[in-house]
């Protein structure tokens, strides 16, 4: 994405896909799951989404925060036996193509992409379960189709909400010079400094060291891809700015209160990217909303895995299709 066209397509022979892929199937192995990967054509913008489709029973869907890699899932997908997990790699993550964010009306890829993967899996009524920058795509889908979503589960602090923005130093992906240097930063150099990032991102030294070998190679392969460095640069150079969250892409309160599906939070007291005050305020905007508060970080489905898919189960019990 170096001459920033629109589109980037991904070469999945390239070696360090090829790696990925390995790496992928190690960390998915490690929690018995099998998985058949789907490539999922859009119409607007016109690229390929990579799918991942686990286990079987009802159907859910999944979507990730951070460069869109679907990959770190895997830990929560084995706490949710009994269900067909959906699981998107949004544009520019976990081997979908590139998309320059800028160059777009993310709202609108947001609610395309999530839109294209239902269609395509026939999903006509589905709970989410999202992180993130994810959350905030499910948000936006689940406002302008609420027919189609059942059930939201926001794990950590959705994007751009209720006043908030990424930590400073992400932010400082939108400044163009400094971006280069500091997405090359976050880039890691070795499988053993690979998750050395999530201590900014709110993870205690203690939830890090009890992560698996495998999450570690999973993220220095994925956060090596050809078109990470470019995701992170142009989607945060889209929705915010050295101030803060650009206001076309914020999720106010009065939206929120638009919400009609039950959602249920997860969220973590050392979340930088929204503390649990935010958290409260969004329990009480949001009719039909829970929170359950953890001692972890933005990551609480990485950080404590078996807790957050307790309260994942306990919630999707509730049918709310």
């Amino acid at each position: 994405m170096e001459n920033h066209q629109i589109i980037t397509r991904i070469d999945h022979n390239d070696p360090r896909c090829k790696a990925a892929v390995a790496a992928e199937q190690r960390l998915f192995a490690l929690y018995g799951l099998d998985y058949t990967v789907h490539f999922v054509e859009m119409e607007e913008p016109n690229l390929c989404l990579r799918v991942l489709e686990v286990g079987e029973g009802r159907p859910l869907l999944m979507v990730p925060g951070g460069a869109g890699d679907a990959v770190f899932f895997a830990p929560i997908m084995a706490q949710l036996k009994g269900w067909r997990v959906i699981a998107i790699n949004r544009p520019g993550g976990g081997m979908s193509d590139g998309v320059d964010h800028r160059r777009v009306d993310v709202r609108r890829l947001a609610v395309n992409t999530l839109r294209t993967v239902a269609d395509h899996f026939g999903l006509d009524r589905v709970p989410i379960v999202c992180n993130s920058m994810g959350g905030l795509w499910s948000f936006w889908y689940a406002l302008e189709y609420p027919e189609r979503v059942s059930q939201m589960v926001q794990m950590g602090c959705p994007a751009l909400f209720l006043d908030t923005s990424a930590p400073f130093f992400m932010r400082l992906l939108s400044v163009p010079g400094i971006n280069s240097l500091v997405v090359k930063a976050m880039q890691p150099k070795s499988e053993a400094a690979a998750l050395d990032g999530l201590r900014f991102q709110g993870s205690s030294r203690e939830d890090i060291d009890r992560m698996p070998q495998e999450i570690a190679a999973a993220a220095y392969h994925f956060f090596n891809l050809p078109t990470y460095l470019d995701t992170w640069k142009t989607l945060v150079s889209a929705v915010a700015s050295l101030r803060g969250a650009n206001p076309r892409y914020a999720l106010p309160a009065e939206e929120l209160a638009r919400v009609q599906q039950p959602v249920q939070f997860i969220w973590g007291a050392n979340d930088p990217f929204g503390s649990l005050y935010v958290a409260r305020q969004a329990a009480q905007i949001i009719p039909n909303a829970r929170l359950h508060e953890m001692n972890t970080g933005h990551l609480p489905f990485l950080d404590q895995p078996e807790e957050t898919g307790r309260v994942i189960r306990q919630f999707l019990a509730e049918d709310g299709q």
